[in-house]
């Protein structure tokens, strides 16, 4: 490592210090080091390296920790954290297994509430976020005004607008009002995006014209796909529980659109929404075919294991997409169908369930370095990199293991390990919460 480019012109540095720095892009470093100047990382490397290059640096020594990229949360919905609280109070405790039956249960918590509540629940899903090691997320939001609580806020990544329906009128009211919030910019570090709910949620015509505004606007979208059999009946036959129960609920008894045919990744495709720049989230019920499409795309996939579990929706078949080259990364989903919102435990769950389809420094990956690039964050965030924001969490821990075990022991060490610093743009916010 030649380090004279630079030793001479880094005062006021700091240099952390931990048994292991986990680069992520690179093999982990024992007695890693990581030096960063003015809210950028400068270099990682040895310890022995850099603090004899730095002499004057200020040194902040971690201990027995892994320096390591923030968490990436791909796809959640923070302003539900308060949905099992909201749930009890109006006797909806306990989410129901079937797919149908917990969308009914979401509406119904969700008419409930006074809508002052969102923002009090985006603001605990932001500090639970901060809390477990996440510094970037591709946050859904469906009560616009509370997006205010992102502006003081340090996370990075996305703010989807989420918009359905089938009634156009209605629709073009609700594009106009998403119109006028895109021109404002984004919300704090958070860059603005539009979900199209899903494929069944809103008309072949709506979904055409929500694609066209992002592509017109420049912004990223995100939609839920293939999450469930039941998306998959209606989608193709415009029957099975969707058409029967969902539609009728909410009045949409008399839209039910003619029978498709196809699969939501055919439908999407027919829509404009298989494209780089539409973030599809779920996508457990796909086949061979659908996976093709997928990889000539471009599009990237946020796969969600503990709710595709909770929801008994099957599990996504990561392996084959893995061999057809679709970029992958994490989500939590929210605590309308999860127990958290740690990335931690999302990486634990999934390094469980798809044991055998994928090694755990690969799946460290999706939730790092892959989900910030799905986030468009992939030259800021993700890895511990020369030129990348100073954005590292520090996870201490008795217990650590050897340097070659360390992917497997990240992988599933929760509760064995503590996030005791979350740096973002070079500040402990953790210590100034």
């Amino acid at each position: 490592m030649d380090l004279a480019p630079w030793t001479c012109t880094l005062k006021n540095s700091t240099i952390y210090l931990a048994r292991y720095a986990y680069p992520v892009a690179t093999p982990p470093i024992e007695d890693g080091a990581l030096l960063v100047r003015d809210g950028r990382i400068v270099e990682v490397g040895k310890r022995s390296v850099l603090t004899a290059a730095c002499p004057q640096a200020a040194v902040v020594d971690c201990g027995e920790a892994v320096l390591l990229p923030p968490l990436v949360n791909a796809h959640t919905h923070l302003e539900l954290t308060h949905f099992p609280r909201w749930a009890e109070e109006i006797g909806e405790g306990g989410a129901p297994a079937a797919f149908i039956d917990w969308i009914l249960h979401v509406i119904r918590v969700k008419r409930s509430i006074d809508s002052n509540r969102y923002r009090p629940s985006l603001e605990e899903g932001i500090r639970l976020s901060l809390k477990s090691g996440t510094g970037a997320v591709g946050d859904i939001l469906s009560f616009f005004p509370a997006r205010s609580a992102y502006a003081g806020s340090p996370l990075r990544g996305r703010l989807f607008l989420e918009t359905l329906g089938r009634d156009p009128a209605r629709n073009r009211e609700i594009l106009r009002g998403i119109g006028r919030i895109l021109d404002e910019g984004g919300i704090g570090r958070m860059e603005p995006g539009i979900s199209p709910h899903s494929p069944y949620t809103l008309s072949a015509e709506y979904l055409e014209e929500v694609f066209e505004l992002a592509r017109r606007r420049g912004i990223a979208a995100c939609t839920h796909f293939a999450e469930s059999s039941d998306e998959v009946e209606f989608l193709r036959d415009s029957e099975g529980p969707i058409a029967r129960i969902l539609y009728p609920h909410v009045g949409w008894e008399d839209m039910t659109p003619p029978a498709s045919r196809r699969s939501p990744a055919a439908y999407l495709s027919g829509c404009g929404g298989l494209v780089p720049g539409n973030l599809l989230v779920h996508g457990v019920q796909v086949s061979d075919r659908d996976i093709e499409r997928l990889a000539c795309c471009g599009a990237a996939v946020v796969l969600c294991p503990r709710s595709n579990a909770r929801l008994g929706v099957g599990k996504a078949p990561l392996r084959r997409y893995r061999e057809a080259g679709i970029p992958l990364a994490l989500g939590t989903d929210s605590l309308a169908s999860c127990d958290s919102l740690s990335m931690w435990d999302e990486l634990s769950f999934a390094r469980r369930l798809f044991a055998g389809d994928v090694d755990p420094g690969d799946l460290l990956k999706m939730a790092t370095a892959d989900g910030a690039a799905a986030l468009g964050l992939g030259r800021e965030m993700g890895v511990l990199e020369a030129g990348f924001g100073a954005h590292f969490q520090v996870l201490t821990s008795a217990g650590l293991p050897r340097i070659e075990d360390l992917a497997e022991f990240l992988c599933t060490c929760r509760p064995s390990a503590e996030i005791t610093s979350l740096y973002l743009d070079g500040r402990d916010v953790l210590q100034m919460t």
